[in-house]
């Protein structure tokens, strides 16, 4: 039997590696793969900032050299160029069930895992799944205390997609309370400081720093990422107010108004440092951390909710999160990509019968986000 779960996890892996790879994955597939063909010339680190001054980029530098990279190695064999860009998603999915394996050694874990992670990566073929196997290991690092190592996996995940920076607070906290002295906070901070500033030096620290801002800077209201911005773009519309241009799928690019997200993010960052010192406590304040920004703010996309899912499992992994919220969690991912992309053949379901039922998903985001909150304060209230 001990051989036997694994075995049957592995074959289901490669069933549905098989079943997908060919799936044509959502537009921005293509964008990927033509920044990936501009990077062809002049390489990864004088092409980042030639093309972030030719494009918006937005996409962090170790995140572009991966797309390069398998483009390349595809043009080498011959691959067709979607199978060479979904290369690092497929070895990532499976990457990243055995990860997840080593946490707790139940297959049934990695088979969920597994099953979460194959519509975002090898179907609709978002990057998110490349920084994966990485965001877990510091994850379970932290859970060790092996912050130095953690922060180095944090910092590697960040530049590979920006969203698990969302993170970084959290872990700064949890390696502060774990120091018994701030000069022993600052020898487990320098390994990452050092990665972080070799890689700015490679790619060159003022491009870098554009594509951040230029990815922080999306100026619509709503971006297709099911939230409070998401329902209350539906309310304008449904009321017509203030005249605004409201683009397809809800989107209002007009509308400038600042977001709570800031200061929601603070507030659980408080009751972190405030509260219980446990795993638990930090846990379950990273995935709050990572819901309240996706509730609150604005210009997130459908796949923003990833970090939230991901937390929310290695939480869940440790027995930190119910199994409700963990489904909640869970349920709001997938549902929040297949409404609008569906299976990667352009079907998607936010529109049913003439009801847009994407306003339903934005009402169970919103729930599940105080599901997190009150797992968060009963996590952290007890401070023994």
């Amino acid at each position: 039997m001990t051989v036997l779960r694994p075995l049957i996890v592995a074959l289901i892996a490669a069933a549905l590696i098989i079943a997908f790879t060919n799936a044509p994955g959502t537009f921005d597939d293509y964008a990927f793969i033509a920044w990936a063909k501009f990077l062809l010339p002049p390489g990864p680190f004088a092409g980042y900032a030639q093309l972030s001054r030719v494009t918006d980029l937005d996409y962090p530098p170790i995140g572009i050299t991966i797309m390069w990279a398998t483009i390349k190695l595809g043009h080498y064999f011959a691959w067709p160029e979607l199978q060479s860009f979904k290369l690092p998603l497929v070895m990532m999915t499976l990457a990243s069930p055995l990860v997840a394996h080593t946490r707790t050694r139940a297959a049934e874990h990695a088979l969920i895992l597994l099953l979460l992670i194959i519509p975002f990566g090898l179907i609709l073929g978002y990057t998110d799944v490349t920084y994966l196997p990485f965001l877990l290991a510091a994850f379970y690092l932290a859970e060790r205390q092996i912050f130095w190592a953690a922060g180095l996996f944090l910092a590697l995940c960040a530049f590979i997609k920006w969203q698990p920076i969302i993170f970084a607070p959290i872990f700064l906290i949890a390696a502060w309370r774990h120091a018994p002295a701030p000069k022993e906070f600052f020898k487990l901070a320098a390994p990452t400081t050092i990665f972080v500033i070799a890689v700015l030096l490679l790619y060159n620290p003022a491009t870098v720093i554009h594509v951040l801002f230029t990815a922080t800077s999306d100026n619509e209201f709503s971006a297709q990422g099911v939230n409070l911005a998401w329902l209350l773009s539906a309310l304008l519309e449904c009321f017509h107010l203030g005249g605004l241009t409201l683009q397809p799928n809800g989107a209002i690019t007009l509308l400038t108004t600042p977001s709570p997200a800031a200061a929601v993010f603070l507030a659980h960052l408080v009751i972190y440092a405030l509260g219980k010192k446990s795993k638990a406590a930090f846990l379950i304040s990273a995935t709050a951390c990572a819901a309240a920004q996706f509730t609150f703010n604005t210009g997130v996309h459908e796949n923003h909710f990833f970090v939230t899912l991901i937390a929310a499992f290695a939480a869940w992994q440790a027995k930190a999160l119910d199994d409700f919220t963990f489904a909640a969690c869970a349920a709001i991912a997938l549902l929040n990509i297949l409404f609008f992309y569906g299976f990667g053949d352009g079907f998607n379901f936010s529109n049913f019968a003439n009801i847009d039922s994407t306003i339903f998903l934005a009402l169970a985001e919103i729930l599940t986000y105080l599901l997190i909150l009150r797992n968060q304060f009963q996590t952290c209230r007890d401070k023994s």
